[in-house]
């Protein structure tokens, strides 16, 4: 039996991703590795756009909305980046992954469990996946979807290897709180429950802390690029002493997990003939920001749609989903590279990035902007830019020495 359509793993892209080619009219089988619901290393925050990118309603998976965020700079000053709207929602993985996996399943897709694709060969007239039980299947495409590490980028060799400047390594911890605490913490500027995610610069070379607010409890993180590495345990320690000395809290830290996530933008190319990556396994996340389920979620729908496009004539091959994702998320996400190089280059990029803010108001909106995904990078970068060079100009030349 030969699929139309096989995707591996059952994160936010691969649900997305199958959910968009059943619903297309392909028969499509999920392989996923762990059994959900399962916890996901992950802070679980998204822009508030990802929900106009679904046909279905997620605020069952929804833990907080958020109405922008608090920035922290390395010498500790605080700005609140906020806007009276929804600026972003957060979810816990275990719950998210599990919702959009149903989803996929509602609309018709077949998803096995506990089984792990080990190999993938690939022929002019289908593409096989061979797992970890023994079995093998058969299909006409194959979409990874299976996380930075993915075995379908290294088995078809479209990514055998990320270099270290493309890869971020990051610590975070689902650290239960009470949900009063929470509030104490995160709490917005106005008169509701929306609250503020966290982000904390300084402490290492090109990374950032943050504190993402659930229900009862918060995402607790720390990242930087994988060459600055060498002291992330140190400055992890040093990080939750002083979020438990700021706050007057004491951490839980037992679900402390290590992660891996790509930090330089889609990689050059994303297929073989038979093959395509999203999400993660892609690189589809923001450089700036860490941003990638919204990029997740689009990546895998544009991958499900060129397969059904492929199968039923109206396109030519795989290379429609490179262009397609280049034209439009891939443009956004290169603008991220130049931002997160703004931003991540020193300490002292972040303290006058923050300063900035502090004391100018449009700057601040341009921050709020920007963090919550609220307008394009591309538009940003020259809103920012333009701001920087007639308001800041002394500061704008330290930013690109």
């Amino acid at each position: 039996m030969t699929r139309d359509l096989i995707v591996v793993g059952g994160g936010p892209a691969g649900s997305a991703c199958a959910r968009t080619g059943a619903k297309a009219g392909l028969d499509v089988l999920v392989i996923e590795k762990q059994p959900h619901p399962r916890r996901k290393v992950c802070a679980g925050g998204f822009r508030s756009g990802l929900v106009d990118l679904l046909d279905f309603e997620l605020s069952p998976a929804i833990e907080r909305i958020s109405c922008g965020a608090h920035l922290y700079a390395p010498s500790g000053t605080k700005v609140v980046c906020t806007k009276d709207m929804t600026t972003g929602y957060t979810a816990k993985r275990s719950v998210l992954d599990h919702f959009l996996l149903k989803k996929a399943e509602e609309a018709g897709a077949e998803v096995t469990s506990g089984v792990e694709v080990i190999d993938v060969t690939e022929s002019s007239e289908a593409v096989t996946v061979h797992c970890s039980d023994g079995t093998s299947h058969a299909g006409k495409y194959v979409v990874g979807a299976d996380g930075v590490n993915s075995r379908i980028a290294r088995a078809s060799g479209i990514k055998r290897q990320w270099r270290d400047d493309e890869i971020g390594l990051c610590i975070e911890a689902g650290v239960p709180m009470d949900q009063s605490e929470i509030l104490r913490i995160t709490h917005g500027p106005y008169d509701d429950d929306r609250v503020c995610i966290e982000i904390f610069f300084g402490g290492l070379q090109h990374g950032y802390g943050w504190c993402f607010p659930k229900k009862d409890e918060v995402s607790m993180g720390l990242g930087c690029l994988m060459p600055f590495a060498g002291g992330l345990k140190a400055a992890w320690a040093r990080f939750i002493q002083k979020f438990e000395e700021r706050n007057g809290v004491k951490l839980d830290l037992s679900t402390q997990s290590a992660m891996r996530v790509p930090l330089k933008g889609p990689i050059k190319n994303t297929i073989t003939k038979r093959v395509m990556l999203v999400g993660d396994a892609g690189g589809f996340v923001s450089a700036a920001t860490g941003e990638g389920i919204y990029y997740a979620i689009a990546s895998g729908q544009m991958a499900a749609q060129t397969a059904a496009d492929i199968i039923h004539g109206q396109a030519s091959g795989t290379h429609e989903y490179q262009t397609r994702w280049k034209n439009t998320i891939g443009r956004q996400l290169d603008v991220s590279n130049f931002l997160a190089g703004l931003l991540f280059n020193s300490e002292k990029n972040m303290e006058l990035v923050i300063q900035m803010a502090a004391r100018d108001d449009v700057i601040r909106g341009h921050m709020t902007d920007l963090i919550s995904g609220l307008r394009p990078y591309s538009e940003l970068r020259n809103s920012i830019m333009k701001r920087v060079l007639a308001k800041h100009a002394r500061t704008g030349i330290s930013l690109l020495r």
